[in-house]
C-alpha cells in the first residue's frame, strides 16, 4: 500500500501542474484515476529498478567522479611531488652548482693565493738575494775601505814611527855628539887638569928628591939621568930603576938613594891621578 501511495505521489509530482498561458486563471477539474494494482506494482517495480539503476549509475558516476577526483588529486599530488622533486633536483643542482662554484672559487682563490705566495716567496727570495749581494758588496767595499784605511794608517804609523825613530836617532846622535863633545871637553879638561896635576906633583917629587940628593964627591953638576920610580898609595917608594944612566955610576946611585930617602914622595889626592903615579919616570938634573 505504501508503495502504491509512493507511486501515486510520483505520478502526481510528475504531472505538469504549471498553468498554461490560456488556463492560468482557471483551475483544472480533478479527475479520479483508476489504476490497476498489478500495473501499478509493475510500474512501481519498474520505477524502483529505474531508481536503483539511477542510484547505481549515480553511485558509479559518483565513484567515477571520486575516482577522477582521486586520480586528479593523485595526478596533482604526483605533479606536485614531481614538481617538488624537480624543484628539489633544481635546488640540489643549484646548490651543487653553487657548491661547485664555491669550490672552484675556493680552488681558484687558493690557487691565486698559492700563486701569490709563490710569487711573494720568489720576490722575497730575489729581494733577499739582492740584499745579500748588496750586503756582500757593501761588506767587501767596507772591508776594502777598512783595509786601505788600515794600510794607510799603518803606512802613516810606520812613516810616523820612521820619522820619530829618525828624530830619536838624530836626537840621540846629537845627544851622543853633545855628550861626546862634552865628555871630550871634560876629558880634555880632566886630562889637562890631570896633566897639570901630574906636572905639578912631578915638580914636587923632583924638588923633594933634589932636596934629598947628596952630590957625590966625584960627581959633575952637568950630569943627569932618567929614573923610574914605583910608588904605592901614600907615596911610599917600593922600587927605583935608572932607565937612562948618566954614565957615572956614583951619580946614578946617589939619585937612587935620594929617591928612597925622599920617600914618601908627594902624590895627588885624586885616586885617578894617583894611578898615574904608580910608576913615574922623570929626568933628574940637579941643575934644572
Amino acid at each position: 500500500m505504501l508503495a502504491h501511495l509512493a507511486l501515486l505521489a510520483v505520478l502526481m509530482f510528475s504531472l505538469d501542474w504549471s498553468p498554461s498561458p490560456s488556463t492560468a486563471r482557471k483551475p483544472a477539474p480533478i479527475q479520479a484515476i483508476a489504476i490497476d494494482a498489478r500495473k501499478l506494482d509493475a510500474e512501481v517495480e519498474s520505477k524502483k529498478k529505474l531508481e536503483a539503476t539511477r542510484q547505481q549509475e549515480k553511485q558509479r558516476a559518483e565513484q567515477a567522479r571520486l575516482k577522477r577526483e582521486q586520480e586528479k588529486k593523485q595526478l596533482a599530488e604526483e605533479k606536485r611531488k614531481a614538481e617538488a622533486e624537480k624543484k628539489q633536483r633544481v635546488e640540489a643542482a643549484h646548490k651543487q652548482a653553487e657548491v661547485e662554484k664555491k669550490r672552484k672559487a675556493e680552488l681558484k682563490k687558493k690557487a691565486e693565493t698559492e700563486k701569490k705566495r709563490k710569487a711573494e716567496a720568489v720576490r722575497k727570495k730575489a729581494e733577499a738575494e739582492k740584499k745579500r749581494k748588496a750586503e756582500a758588496v757593501r761588506k767587501k767595499a767596507e772591508a776594502e775601505k777598512k783595509r786601505k784605511m788600515e794600510e794607510a794608517r799603518q803606512k802613516a804609523e810606520a812613516e810616523k814611527k820612521r820619522k820619530a825613530e829618525e828624530a830619536r836617532q838624530k836626537a840621540e846622535a846629537e845627544m851622543r855628539e853633545r855628550l861626546a863633545a862634552e865628555q871630550e871637553r871634560l876629558r880634555a879638561q880632566r886630562d889637562s887638569a890631570m896633566q897639570r896635576m901630574i906636572d905639578e906633583y912631578g915638580l914636587y917629587i923632583k924638588e923633594k928628591v933634589q932636596r934629598s940628593w947628596i952630590r957625590p964627591s966625584a960627581g959633575s953638576s952637568s950630569l943627569s939621568c932618567v929614573v923610574n920610580v914605583r910608588l904605592i898609595p901614600g907615596g911610599e917608594v917600593v922600587d927605583v930603576k935608572i932607565v937612562r944612566g948618566s954614565g957615572n955610576a956614583a951619580f946614578d946611585r946617589s939619585v937612587e938613594a935620594a929617591v928612597f930617602k925622599a920617600s914618601p914622595l908627594p902624590v895627588p889626592p885624586d885616586p885617578e891621578v894617583m894611578e898615574k903615579f904608580r910608576s913615574i919616570t922623570f929626568e933628574f938634573n940637579p941643575d934644572s
